[in-house]
């Protein structure tokens, strides 16, 4: 049965490789009819639910905060009487409040990065005792990367070692600090190497795009570890507590705050697994240098990457496999192979196993499908051109009331506003019905 389904996002316009890559697997993969309305806040007036079978809401909304999705919003979900899915990622914050909006909207599915093993821990039957629960990754292969027509041989490769992390909050634990920690033990224990190095987790220094792509195409080598966190804030209470010390006391470090906080949180639930880059890095050729860990029992030591102990005690032994030009275009050339090319992990294969779990649900709680179902002349219409139009409606009425088009002054505080009215539709939909001209 063929479904048409509402796919709620927030579709980043920049370079978000890995987001934009999720969302489009859904619109080029699905076997249902997919209506992508990339949205902030409330609804459009015009938007009619009811003429869905079914509702996705993706990850990139989080329902943590009403930017993304207003309670007015909330409320036409709730209301809403068919399937509703969701998505999410990032499920260390603040769970008790994500459980109550999954229960208040009345979720039917869920697609979550916990393991198997875990997710009851976490949404159990007795609080959510008629949800149905999946385990997915965050990501899987891009088409994109895995079909390119030529990849860098090793030996033209003119980086040993790459990598680029971000300075995670001491809140999420062990796991996540070991993100840009592997940074400072890299340049402690492997300093004295004549590699050539280009490792950071300064926010300066982050690449995104087709730069991106090109840095990590250059590499023969590149760092990583398991995605997730090694501690759950049920409450909120760690994240506000932690952030409060380190903006007080910066000068502490992870293990003092550790050991002050976070002692009988770490490792009690855990949402461990193979990264994205991961998946980016196998599928350009460029060789893995990861911590040990799981790596969602998909990627295999010493076959698909180079082990690094995290007392980083084999250094010497990782850093000889990096200087064999042979052994690494080996791994490379396996890996991509064994994974890149495995239909098990791409995206088609993701959202075809995605397609059966909503269809198997639609019908196994006595759905039906409506009968006046959108057209796309409609739906374009109707919804995402009267979005477009209220953007640009907003934008003029405020530089009209404002003044501001012939000033230098005004003109950087005009740039925020163009900003904001991309962020804040539902806002500037208030502003703009209480400005008079």
């Amino acid at each position: 049965m063929k479904l048409n389904i509402l796919f709620l996002c927030d579709k980043p316009k920049g370079n978000a490789n890995t987001i934009l890559d999720h969302i489009s697997a859904f619109e080029t993969y699905s076997n249902h009819t997919i209506w992508t309305y990339s949205n902030l806040g409330d609804f459009s007036p015009k938007l009619q639910l009811a003429r869905f079978d079914a509702i996705i809401v993706h990850y990139s909304l989080s329902l943590l905060y009403d930017h993304f999705i207003s309670p007015a919003a909330k409320r036409q979900l709730r209301e809403f009487s068919g399937l509703k899915i969701l998505f999410v990622q990032d499920e260390y914050r603040q769970i008790n409040k994500l459980i109550e909006q999954i229960k208040f909207i009345e979720f039917d599915v869920l697609f979550t990065c916990f393991p198997e093993a875990e997710i009851e821990k976490i949404y159990s039957r007795a609080v959510l005792p008629n949800l149905l629960k999946y385990n997915n990754l965050t990501g899987y292969i891009p088409e994109k990367l895995a079909k390119l027509a030529e990849h860098k041989h090793m030996a033209e490769r003119e980086i040993d070692v790459g990598y680029r992390g971000r300075k995670i909050p001491y809140w999420l634990g062990e796991l996540a600090y070991e993100k840009w920690s592997i940074v400072e033990k890299w340049r402690q224990y492997a300093a004295d190497t004549d590699l050539r190095v280009d490792i950071s987790y300064k926010e300066e220094e982050r690449i995104y795009g087709i730069d991106w792509i090109n840095f990590l195409s250059s590499c023969k080598t590149t760092l990583g570890v398991e995605s997730g966190a090694s501690v759950m804030d049920f409450t909120g209470k760690l994240e506000k507590i932690i952030d409060f010390h380190q903006q007080n006391y910066p000068e502490d470090s992870f293990q003092e705050i550790q050991q002050m906080y976070l002692k009988e949180h770490e490792g009690k639930c855990k949402l461990n697994q193979i990264s994205p880059r991961c998946f980016e890095a196998i599928a350009l050729k460029t060789v893995l240098v990861l911590y040990e860990g799981e790596y969602s029992g998909i990627l295999i030591p010493e076959r698909h990457y180079i082990p690094l102990k995290k007392d980083f005690s084999n250094i010497s032994a990782v850093i000889a496999k990096i200087k064999n030009i042979d052994y690494l275009q080996n791994m490379a050339d396996t890996a991509f192979a064994e994974i890149a090319q495995n239909p098990k992990y791409s995206y088609k294969t993701f959202i075809h196993r995605v397609d059966e779990i909503i269809s198997s649900a639609f019908a196994a709680k006595d759905k039906k499908k409506v009968a006046a179902a959108y057209t796309e002349k409609e739906f374009n219409e109707e919804i995402l051109v009267f979005n477009a139009k209220l953007v640009r409606e907003v934008k003029t009425t405020l530089y009209n009331t404002l003044i501001i088009n012939n000033n230098r002054f005004f003109q950087f505080i005009k740039f925020l506003i163009t900003r904001k009215i991309r962020l804040f539709n539902p806002l500037l939909r208030l502003v703009k019905n209480k400005i008079q001209l």
